[in-house]
This record gives C-alpha cells, structure tokens and sequence, in this order.
C-alpha cells in the first residue's frame, strides 16, 4: 500500500468511530483511573497536572479507549507568544484563556485508525464551555508539545493545529524553577 493511500475502515473500526463518545472526568474515581492509564501507557508516565485542568476519556461501549488531560498554559514560549501576538502584560493577564493538552493516551489494546482524530474532534468542541463551567472562563487557544523523537503531531496536524517552531529545550523541574534537558518539542497551536 502507498504511503498517501489511505485505507478503508473496518465496519467495526467505523462502528468505533461513530458510536464512541466524550466523558469529562471529575468523580475522584475517574480521576484515579484516568491518572493511573496515563501514568501506565504513556510514554512520560507522569500524570501531574498544573494549575487549571480537565481530564476526558473517549468510551465505546463502557470501555475507555483514551485518555487526555488539558492544563494550565506554559508560562513563555516565544512562538506562541509571537503567534498569538500579546504583549507581555496581555500574556501575563490573559494566559489563562490557553489551554494546554498535557496528554494524550491510547489504550495499548485500543489503536483504532481515526481514534485520535475523532477523540480530539469532540474535545475541541467541549473543552471551552467545560473550561468555562469548571473554571469561570472560556478558552481562546489551545496548545500542546509534541515530542519529534517519539511522535510526527499527525493527531494535531490532521485535527486542524497550526506548528509554530520549536520550544528552547527546558523543562519545568519546579514550580519557579526550569533546568535545559536538550529535548525541544514541536509547539502546536488551535
């Protein structure tokens, strides 16, 4: 098969597709299950959030297939900053309004074709007005990083995220405090 053909889907695959649904996540217990499949399948295996956050799983037939969570923004990214086009008081003031997709986990036994795209489809379309019921504001602007050396950001590209660049290459160690770990990630943007 050519790299650019795409194959059909599966009637099962399809059938995954249109009958999956979005659950928002808040009883303690889902929380503990969202944050233990992440801590398990994803790569990072680390489910700490920052700040304001949501977490939601894609479920077909009362079985979750993926799990994300969504978090406080980054606090300085060039890229973003620039693409937004804020000043640096309008950044300070207006942060909270992005949301960052801390992460994205697919279940091992659960890699349908289109389930990543299907599942961010229907966050996108939530996670404002939840933002807005859980936190008392909307969000205009969502990002994520991508890291090149395990993932292209095919899932982001295909849902409609624009690439900005690269991030400089730090992490958050702390809550005041960055250290240089080499490893830039793709900024994503929508």
């Amino acid at each position: 098969m050519s790299k650019n053909k795409r194959r059909d889907l599966s009637p099962d695959e399809q059938h995954v597709l249109e009958h999956g649904h979005l659950r928002l996540l808040t009883s303690p217990a889902d929380v503990r299950r969202c944050d233990q499949a992440i801590i398990q399948d994803h790569y990072l295996h680390d489910a700490t959030l920052v700040g304001e956050h949501l977490r939601y799983a894609f479920v077909y037939r009362g079985q979750w297939l993926a799990v994300a969570t969504w978090s406080a923004a980054a606090f300085h990214i060039k890229d973003r900053d620039r693409f937004i086009g804020w000043s640096p008081e309008q950044c300070r003031r207006r942060r909270a309004l992005v949301a960052n997709n801390s992460r994205l986990s697919v279940r091992p036994d659960s890699h349908y074709p289109n389930l990543i795209s299907r599942f961010m489809k229907l966050m996108l379309e939530r996670v404002s007005p939840d933002w807005q019921e859980r936190w008392g504001h909307p969000v205009a602007l969502v990002e994520t990083f991508v890291d090149p050396r395990f993932y292209q950001g095919t899932a982001y590209k295909v849902s409609g995220w624009s690439h900005l660049g690269k991030t400089a290459g730090w992490k958050r160690d702390a809550d005041d405090f960055y250290e240089k770990n080499d490893a830039p990630k793709q900024i994503w943007v929508r």
